[in-house]
């Protein structure tokens, strides 16, 4: 291609199926997986994508999985990208549906979270669409896939989504015995230079004038300490590789992310208030949660696919007219799901993505066998320079998968999940006529949705 190749997230071998020891590989037996992913904009990602997904096949079985891909409005290389996807999928006789420049694109004074879910929809109907014209379908017009997997704009890691396709191997009905989960995600991580305390931002730009400008300490501090040269410093590199490369990882989706009791997480470790989750999650143990969404998520697809027993959810903007939150639509499809009495999620900080280079070199860096600020199979805890609670991610070496894992979360779930537990969810809306969430003041508790009653 005329296009850079731009970076791929590195494998820990030659074959992928090592990197997934211990796991059923065959999770997605008779075409049971459908892979999906909204894009816009997103050369930088695909090179990545396009490789993982060809791994993801190679573990998972062509014959097992159906890529499903809507892009519409980019203005980049995208499409050159997906053009390529579209051969290396067909080249690996893996089942696709990929649609470019698609005819959703945002209206001006469209709500964007209705906006939103019309282009997730759009790649879950023609999926569904796709699934129940070919052998993925086992009953007339309608898909059997049992799971559908939804992939962020991220660099990710084909083994983790075989990781997360795990917590859906159903052997009881129900999460008890640690799988059978609903919903299954992993972290997402982005250096956020807006939301470290001031005093680090100054810092970080104390740094950056140092390294980019050649100034010498003292005087780099006290130009971080004049309001106006901070406000154009903030401004012209808020977003530039030469400044986020310094920065912590933060916790990216805290709008969508809900713990065990309902409230949102945080950006720094420990990233959750519930202190048994908290323990969990700095040991890198998978932990229930309310709802998540963080990139990279595996869910039951009965509830999601048209035609089914159970197809009833679909994306969706919040009716706020009747009182309901102002949220994302993947907020929104935890809520959903719970009112079908179902929607019982799992977060596993083992499974980690993030949106930029940048981040993703430093993330994944353990696999070159760099140092960086990831940690994967066999590392320790990774933090940054500083003593405080923005020093990136504070997570202990993920657990190896086994039996052990899905074992170790039944037991821990029997101690601490109840039936009626939350009841009450933070709500965090879009402020009316805005884009974003205030979430210093903008946010409330609200009464959590509730199951069908018991006959």
């Amino acid at each position: 291609m005329a296009h850079s190749s731009g970076y791929v997230v590195p494998c820990l071998g030659p074959d992928p199926i090592h990197e997934t020891q211990g796991m059923n590989n065959s999770v997605c037996g008779n075409g049971g997986c459908i892979i999906a992913s909204n894009l816009h904009n997103s050369a930088e990602v695909l090179p990545s994508m396009i490789v993982q997904l060809a791994r993801l096949a190679h573990v998972l079985g062509p014959a097992n999985i159906l890529v499903s891909v809507y892009e519409s409005g980019s203005t980049d290389a995208t499409r050159d990208w997906l053009d390529l996807l579209r051969g290396v999928l067909g080249a690996l006789s893996v089942r696709h549906v990929i649609t470019s420049q698609g005819s959703l694109t945002r209206s001006r004074g469209q709500d964007r979270i209705a906006f939103l879910a019309s282009v997730r929809q759009a790649a879950v109907d023609q999926a569904a669409a796709a699934c129940a014209s070919s052998r993925f379908s086992r009953s007339a017009g309608a898909c059997s896939a049992s799971r559908l997997v939804f992939i962020n704009d991220v660099f990710f890691a084909a083994a983790d989504v075989v990781r997360l396709l795990q917590y859906g191997v159903n052997t009881g009905g129900d999460a008890a015995d640690g799988s059978g989960y609903d919903v299954a995600c992993g972290m997402d991580f982005e250096p956020i230079l807006a939301d470290l305390p001031p005093a680090r931002q100054r810092d970080a730009m104390t740094s950056h004038l140092q390294r980019t400008w050649g100034l010498a300490e003292p005087t780099a501090a006290r130009l971080s300490t004049w309001p106006l040269a901070f406000r154009y410093w903030k401004k012209a590199y808020r977003r530039a590789p030469s400044l986020l490369r310094s920065l912590p990882l933060l916790f990216y989706d805290i709008w969508v992310a809900r713990d065990l009791t309902g409230a949102r997480l945080h950006r720094a470790a420990p990233y959750v208030a519930h202190a048994a989750s908290a323990k969990r999650l700095r040991a890198g143990l998978p932990t229930e949660v309310y709802c998540c969404w963080n990139g990279l998520v595996a869910l039951a697809a009965e509830p999601l696919l048209p035609g089914r027993s159970g197809g009833s959810v679909r994306f969706r903007a919040g009716d706020v007219a009747v009182g309901e939150c102002a949220a994302s639509e993947c907020s929104l499809l935890c809520d959903d799901l719970r009112r079908l009495g179902r929607g019982a999620a799992v977060m596993d900080p083992g499974v980690r993505v993030t949106y930029r280079r940048v981040a993703a070199e430093r993330l994944f860096a353990s696999r070159e066998g760099t140092d960086g600020a990831s940690v994967d199979a066999g590392s320790s805890t990774i933090s940054g320079a500083a003593d405080d609670d923005y020093t990136g991610i504070e997570i202990n070496s993920r657990e190896e998968w086994s039996a052990g894992v899905l074992a170790d979360l039944a037991a821990w779930r029997r101690q601490h999940v109840s039936a009626d537990v939350p009841r009450s969810v933070e709500c965090c809306g879009l402020r009316p006529g805005s884009e974003g969430v205030d979430f210093e003041h903008g946010c409330s508790r609200v009464p959590a949705p509730r199951g069908p009653a018991a006959p």
